[in-house]
């Protein structure tokens, strides 16, 4: 093909094709059985797994290149040779135990949301409690109460709270300050407290994500009403880039048949133009092998926790 050809077919190309191929971003992703760090052409180049991991809702990677995350049974912290320099276990008790959010904290210390005793735990490197919060109930089912929770810059802690389906803010003395109550279909995933005051907020079973104001309002909305190419499945882990464009894991869990779940996670700016996506495809092209969910029979890759290197910590 001549290049005047060429040039002619980019300059009449659709722009959310060209938008669609160009360079994602450096990831750290938590999945249902481990971690994987993806480059900005989404290869995977650093992958975790070890028998005594699932359940990865939560993933930070430090400024000193080790990564901190949680799962069903506690908190660690590996380095990139992948040997373990922290530790923080609860018993392994399946149906009484469940850890699903940690975030590092100044001084060293970890947030840790501990499911099991309905507390916020805040923890020292010598594993000392230092600061402990009683959670309002938060239902019968630990692996249902809570998904993620997350320390203000204003020292506020947001609570998701999913079988409530309900968002609330309490200060380190356990008062509420804040909260919203969700519509009855929705479970919230995570709470991101915005630049502007808002509150970001995923919601899996409805497929949907608002954003709150501080009087309980509404100001935006994505959901499968928007044409975005492809299906919202399971919106979960998410980070708001310094530009203000959204990067968003759409998991897999619970997938069925006649699904469309091929996009695993992609960004979005607030005209919800889609930038980027991350696929099965690009996943598997690096030897990531799928899980068979036990009760679909379907192949899911299980993607929850999600860190956009280089991006603020607090938009996560």
């Amino acid at each position: 093909m001549k290049l005047s050809n060429c040039l002619l077919l980019l300059f009449f190309m659709p722009f959310g094709l060209l938008l669609a191929a160009s360079p994602g971003h450096r990831m750290m992703i938590g999945y249902g059985e481990g971690l994987v760090e993806l480059n900005e052409e989404n290869s995977i180049v650093w992958h975790y797994q070890d028998p005594d991991i699932e359940l990865v809702h939560d993933v930070w990677k430090l400024d000193n290149g080790n990564v901190l995350f949680s799962h069903r049974f506690g908190v660690r912290e590996v380095n990139a040779a992948k040997q373990i320099v922290w530790d923080f276990k609860v018993p392994r008790e399946k149906g009484k135990q469940e850890i699903n959010a940690c975030q590092p904290l100044e001084g060293g210390k970890v947030m840790i949301l501990d499911c099991g005793n309905q507390k916020i735990l805040e923890v020292d490197r010598a594993y000392k409690v230092t600061l402990s919060i009683d959670l309002p109930d938060g239902g019968q089912n630990p692996h249902t109460r809570y998904m993620q929770a997350r320390k203000t810059s204003q020292g506020t802690y947001l609570i998701s709270y999913r079988e409530k389906a309900k968002i609330l803010e309490l200060n380190s003395s356990g008062d509420t300050v804040w909260q919203y109550q969700l519509e009855k279909t929705d479970r919230p995933f995570t709470a991101i407290r915005l630049e502007n005051g808002n509150t970001l907020v995923p919601c899996i079973t409805s497929n949907r994500m608002i954003e709150i104001s501080p009087a309980g309002e509404i100001t935006w909305e994505l959901n499968n009403k928007d044409d975005l190419g492809f299906q919202i499945w399971y919106p979960v882990g998410a980070h708001v880039l310094k530009n203000g464009n959204m990067v968003v894991i759409n998991s897999d869990y619970h997938h069925k048949k006649g699904t469309n779940n091929e996009v695993q996670a992609f960004e979005i700016n607030r005209e919800k133009d889609v930038i980027w996506t991350l696929k099965k495809s690009d996943l598997e092209r690096d030897g990531k092998v799928p899980v068979v969910e036990g009760d679909t029979k379907m192949p899911s890759h299980h993607l929850l926790g999600i860190q956009v290197l280089g991006e603020s910590f607090l938009l996560k």
